[in-house]
């Protein structure tokens, strides 16, 4: 059997790239593929079918492992990969069915006590070896990462309610963002409006603890919106619907962080559409870890 890249190239995966991009096992990946109709083995090799030629897969060559496939970045939403078999449902195919990451899927099943933080990656609480989960090893980083059956969704409400409930939250308008709409966050929180509430489930689902409406020292009447007392860091989003009194009052602390050179970070609305991404960077360029980064 002929040797395959482990590597991405302009917009295409290799096989074993592609289990990694998919957070799958190799072996899972190539039965999938092969269930498909996308692959067949001959001559102790792996060759491209028509069909999946149409699905498309492409021939390359390299002098060091000879012919292989690669497939474009767009088969990860394919169907196949969503409808896998019982065992097989991975953080990043539940996070495909909601339009989330998949590290807030990770992250709040985490939360909800199913998996447990390990230095190589992921380990099964009792809770998750109860409900079907089973840990699995990515060969080539040697990460670890969790499993699970179909009906794990079906079983857990709690948890599909709260996967529902975020991806809701990241599909919203500005508009409907910032209108006044009392909300409670995941951790028990009530926020005057989802887009608070959106930032305040990705800083309790990321394990950093924060407060809402702590009132600044030295300064009556001003409150802020996060604080985050570990590393002394305020979060502002801008762009709500606000009372003049109110504008005003965001204004007044944003002074007084510049005036007491308080750390903080001002978030827009339209920052909330790639908050995983744009809030984690910029936590990480203040010295604070959260799971993007673990």
């Amino acid at each position: 059997m002929s040797k395959e890249r482990n590597e991405t190239m302009a917009g295409f995966y290799s096989r074993t790239a592609l289990a990694d991009k998919l957070d799958m096992p190799l072996k899972v990946l190539t039965k999938t593929l092969l269930d498909a109709g996308w692959i067949q083995y001959v001559d102790e090799s792996w060759k491209l079918t028509a069909k999946g030629e149409f699905e498309g897969g492409e021939i390359r060559h390299s002098k060091r492992y000879g012919d292989y496939i690669v497939w474009p970045s767009r088969v990860c939403e394919h169907a196949i990969f969503a409808e896998r078999e019982p065992g097989s449902l991975s953080a990043s195919a539940i996070a495909q069915k909601f339009s989330i990451k998949a590290r807030q899927v990770n992250a709040l099943l985490a939360e909800q006590g199913l998996i447990e933080r390990d230095i190589r990656g992921w380990r099964l609480s009792q809770f998750g070896r109860q409900s079907g989960g089973s840990i699995h090893t990515h060969e080539p980083s040697g990460r670890t990462y969790a499993l699970w059956e179909q009906d794990l969704l079906d079983r857990l409400k709690p948890v599909a309610a709260e996967l529902q409930d975020l991806a809701a939250g990241s599909q919203l308008s500005e508009e409907e963002l910032a209108q006044k709409h009392s909300c409670l966050a995941l951790d028990g929180q009530e926020h005057p409006c989802r887009a608070l509430k959106l930032v305040g489930d990705w800083l309790y689902l990321a394990g950093l603890g924060h407060s809402c409406g702590r009132p600044l020292p030295r300064e009556r009447g001003l409150k802020s919106q996060f604080y985050l007392p570990d590393s002394r860091l305020y979060i502002e989003v801008w762009g709500l619907d606000l009372s003049p009194q109110e504008i005003s009052a965001q204004f007044q602390r944003q002074e007084y962080y510049e005036r007491e050179g308080s750390p903080y970070i001002s978030l827009s609305l339209a920052d909330l559409e790639h908050l995983d991404e744009l809030l984690a960077r910029q936590l990480l360029e203040r010295g604070v870890e959260s799971y993007q980064h673990l």
